[in-house]
């Protein structure tokens, strides 16, 4: 019998999300030696430019068990609403938007959608112009990178008492502006649209969940989690469009299935 390790890296200080793929995370330890030139970049600038490569030779589980210099998060404990990286809605977690603590400003994401964002803020059209150019597993790497080193950095100011700048866009935001088929920010950048009251872009990005290839990693949770959000938010026949249209293309996936028998009037809340 296995005994799970006491203490494990992603509970601590030094863990460094990089990268989420097939449901493990990996990141490097910023005690490690190999690192001390590159610390400015990666904690200021939320960026591995300068250390890609020595990245991904370092990189290892978040699960692994910790080392002698193990230093656990010490959250509060009734932790700030920016501290929460997932949201439940009928027992799926949904990443949040980590822009809270940002000044309000007339780009924000609070303040406009993402698709007046992508025609009006310059850094996300230099994004999408300079990503649109690269082969998608190039775009698709670089997107999945933003969406999990961005909350990490918030993270870490909310601990050290920073704020983060006024100009500062999510993470998740900026993912979706390099890679228009990243389906995890199409997920929380759609979900958080609704939230926030824009209930038309939100759906226009769910729903375009369905039209990502069929090889798209986790497509089909991911779509079942924006069904099971708008059965939770709004009314079951926006899900039920969602998974009408998901069913068309994969009737043999049960998900689907169960969440249209989901919508049904004896199912819906």
């Amino acid at each position: 019998m296995t005994t799970e390790p006491e203490n494990i890296c992603l509970d601590c200080h030094a863990f460094r999300p990089v990268s989420f793929a097939a449901g493990k995370e990996m990141g490097i330890c910023l005690l490690d030696p190999v690192f001390d030139p590159y610390l400015d970049e990666i904690i200021e600038r939320d960026s591995f430019d300068g250390c890609g490569q020595l990245v991904q030779e370092k990189m290892f589980s978040a699960e692994q068990e910790a080392c002698t210099l193990y230093d656990e998060v010490d959250y509060p404990e009734d932790p700030p609403e920016s501290l929460d990286l997932m949201q439940e809605f009928d027992g799926v977690p949904i990443r949040q938007l980590q822009d809270n603590d940002v000044e309000k400003a007339g780009s924000s994401f609070q303040d406009h959608s993402f698709f007046w964002l992508l025609e009006h803020d310059e850094r996300l059209q230099e994004l999408r112009a300079e990503y649109g150019a690269l082969p998608g597993g190039d775009r698709r790497m670089a997107a999945d990178l933003e969406y999990h080193s961005m909350p990490a950095a918030q993270m870490f100011r909310k601990l050290v008492g920073e704020t983060a700048p006024r100009d500062e866009l999510p993470g998740e935001v900026v993912a979706l502006a390099i890679d228009p088929g990243y389906a995890p920010a199409l997920l929380t950048v759609g979900t958080h649209e609704i939230l926030l009251g824009r209930i038309e872009e939100g759906l226009e990005l769910l729903l375009s969940l369905v039209d990502l290839p069929g090889d798209t990693e986790d497509l089909h949770v991911i779509i079942d989690k924006a069904g099971r959000f708008l059965l939770d938010q709004l009314d079951s026949s926006r899900a039920l469009a969602l998974y009408e249209k998901a069913a068309k293309l994969y009737p043999d996936e049960q998900l689907f299935q169960a969440g249209i028998a989901a919508c049904s009037p004896g199912e819906a809340k």
